[in-house]
């Protein structure tokens, strides 16, 4: 089982601070300041994942993600909704930290957080879908794997599912892969108009090839009407006219 401690932000950076020997952490003046839950183990991850960034001397960055981290943990371990508390905080998360930091957040997912970065982005994908209406939170289902599904209809789709009453809490993952494989998405508008106009242009080209081949024969027709004239002719033999 991971050893956990208790250690104030101050007595956390010196850990991280490589260039700086451990300090032994007075417990009296640590208790005065505010605490955050850290395995032992955890420091030397973080380090790992973000080394090279901003991270490890950023008391607010790192503040940030010790306490998503914490709360994300809690929160895994409960049961209704806690996808969404999750979901919410990855957001917070994704918003504090830098592009590059994001994407080292992400590869590292499965080392900080009790699940892959997979799982992570179908939380954040739940979560911003209840906080843009796309699935209203008395309508969210309990689980996080069909919540999901539900994120991944189109405007088309999700209207049926309305109609239907497909959106609701007891709603169940079968239930909507089936209505996505009988409405499948359909091709982009675009595409559609692509293929239009390359079957024009096809057509096009064919015409042209057919009129370029009947010239060519044309040509062909000529060369050899013309060879067979200069083998009638003998060698040396100059037709003058006088005038």
């Amino acid at each position: 089982m991971t050893n956990k401690h208790r250690m104030g932000r101050s007595a956390l950076k010196q850990m991280l601070d490589t260039s700086r020997p451990a300090e032994i952490i007075d417990n009296r003046a640590t208790a005065l300041t505010s605490h955050i839950v850290v395995e032992s183990d955890i420091v030397d991850v973080i380090r790992d994942i973000f080394d090279g960034t901003s991270v490890i001397t950023d008391d607010g960055k790192m503040s940030k993600l010790l306490s998503v981290r914490a709360e994300i943990n809690e929160s895994w371990g409960q049961a209704r909704d806690a996808f969404l508390s999750i979901g919410r905080a990855l957001l917070d998360l994704e918003n504090v930290l830098s592009k590059s930091e994001y994407l080292k957040l992400r590869s590292g997912s499965d080392r900080l957080f009790p699940f892959s970065d997979a799982t992570a982005t179908q939380l954040r994908q739940i979560a911003r879908a209840v906080e843009t209406g796309k699935i209203p939170l008395e309508k969210c289902p309990g689980s996080y794997g069909t919540a999901y599904q539900i994120t991944l209809l189109n405007d088309w789709q999700l209207k049926v599912a309305e109609e239907r009453g497909l959106i609701r809490p007891d709603v169940t993952r079968r239930e909507i892969a089936a209505l996505r494989k009988e409405l499948p998405t359909p091709e982009p508008t675009s595409q559609r108009l692509d293929k239009v106009s390359l079957t024009v242009e096809k057509r096009r080209l064919t015409r042209k090839e057919g009129n370029l081949l009947q010239e060519l024969s044309a040509v062909r027709q000529r060369i050899s009407e013309l060879d067979n004239i200069i083998d009638s002719i003998p060698d040396g033999k100059v037709d003058t006219q006088s005038g």
